[in-house]
């Protein structure tokens, strides 16, 4: 009859650790491609406009390499879709469809060449590539310095300077970002100072004044909010705070009898109550929208040469006939091309990117988090003033929605429980 073995050993003791996925990481050759991607259409230029032809061969290529994961983001990030559906299917009433069918593709392509990127990189490399390529177009922008009054390699100065406003707020925020390496971190502090000397010079205050304010943003997340999220509570003590004064500011300004606030600070951002001619501009596109109320005139319906009311905007404002001009304002634009169904999609899809956005950065407010709130707002601001929210691939269309599909943490490191660390005795 065998012996039983009796072990003198203490048993081994066992300890509960946390498990996480490691974060996923786009190779460098990949990151370096969706900067090229970024880069031109950060310079809206015709020149590039076979890089930018091959690079969506590209990415088309990526998305069907990767179309598990993409395909899995792009069903939660549904509202985005449904704008781009539409404007689809508005071929078949627009009056004028000879490009319709070129800027619907365009438009399917806007979101789900972002979903491609969302999937792909985490925030912080979302943010690293848009501030690369913000950095060679303003050093390709520095070679027609003499002509940046006019917008220098830009169709307009207010492109230019909004443009300017990105490299400052993704610069700035690079520098304050201590989880960025300390050369970039450098660079980054370079780029602001050069962002605001071609902003300067091309004469757009509205966008100096969102340059100023989102800076001004991101210094304070960075020095303030760190210590408040800290301390329990007070993070919605501080909100429910500035909120509370923002409305007791506004109830004080409006009640003031005979006040000229409005006007005074739209003199100081030399402008008028008119909003340079954007008023009257709004009065024809309410005009239009009420002959075509639920789907618009249709994809490219409106900017046409042969289109009366759309060139007489353009000779008041102008322009040379048959420009493609714009509404300056995201939301008529919509309205008019996809009336009140479409502002419904776009309202709807602007509401969940930023509710996803501001839910992230309460979640984890981290510098990047910070950066994709403050563009998230900035971008949104400007949809009331300017069209850029309305278009195709574009950085301010990216920045309005990305916040949004970060919120699903793709690609970041995800805790998988809880499992046991088993140590034995020596």
């Amino acid at each position: 009859m065998p012996y039983a073995q009796i072990s003198h050993l203490p048993p081994p003791r066992t300890t509960p650790v946390n498990v996480y996925e490691d974060a996923r990481k786009a190779p460098v050759w990949e990151q370096a491609f969706y900067t090229i991607w970024m880069f031109t259409i950060f310079l809206p230029i015709d020149a590039f406009q076979p890089i930018r032809n091959i690079c969506i061969a590209g990415l088309l290529g990526m998305l069907f390499l990767h179309r598990a994961q993409a395909l899995a983001l792009m069903l939660k990030a549904w509202p985005l879709f449904l704008l781009p559906i539409l404007g689809t299917f508005s071929v078949f009433w627009t009056p004028y469809p000879a490009e319709a069918p070129k800027n619907a593709i365009l438009l399917l392509l806007t979101p789900t060449l972002l979903v491609l990127l969302a999937t792909r990189l985490r925030a912080i490399e979302f943010l690293r590539i848009v501030m690369f390529a913000a950095w060679l177009g303003t050093l390709y922008t520095a070679l027609f310095f003499a002509t940046l009054p006019a917008g220098g390699p830009y169709a307009a100065k207010n492109h230019l300077a909004f443009h300017m406003m990105i490299v400052i707020l993704v610069s700035l925020g690079t520098f304050l970002n201590e989880e960025e390496a300390l050369a970039l971190r450098l660079i980054g502090l370079a780029f602001v100072p050069i962002a605001f000397l071609f902003q300067f010079i091309a004469g757009s205050a509205t966008s100096l004044v969102f340059a100023v304010v989102g800076s001004a943003l991101l210094i304070m997340v960075k020095t303030v909010w760190g210590s408040v999220s800290k301390v329990r509570h007070m993070r919605t003590i501080a909100l429910t705070f500035f909120a509370a004064s923002a409305l007791v500011i506004a109830i004080t300004v409006l009640s003031v009898p005979n006040n000229t606030m409005v006007d005074d600070f739209f003199a100081l951002l030399g402008k008028d109550s008119t909003l340079t001619g954007r008023t009257a501009i709004w009065e024809a596109a309410e005009r239009v929208s009420a002959d075509h109320p639920w789907f618009g005139v249709g994809l490219d319906g409106f900017w046409h040469p042969m289109t009366g009311i759309a060139q007489t905007i353009n000779e008041n404002d102008h322009k040379a006939p048959g420009t493609k001009h714009s509404f300056h304002s995201a939301f008529w634009e919509v309205r008019v091309h996809f009336g009140f169904v479409g502002l419904g999609f776009f309202i709807l899809a602007v509401t969940w990117a930023g509710l996803r956005t501001f839910g992230l950065w309460l979640r984890e407010g981290s510098v990047a988090n910070s950066i994709l709130l403050v563009m998230f707002t900035v971008v949104l601001v400007s949809c009331f003033t300017e069209s850029y929210a309305a278009g195709f691939h574009s950085m301010m269309v990216y920045f309005l929605y990305y916040g949004g599909l970060a919120a699903f943490r793709t690609g970041e490191r995800k805790f998988v429980g809880v499992g046991q660390l088993v140590e034995h005795p020596a």
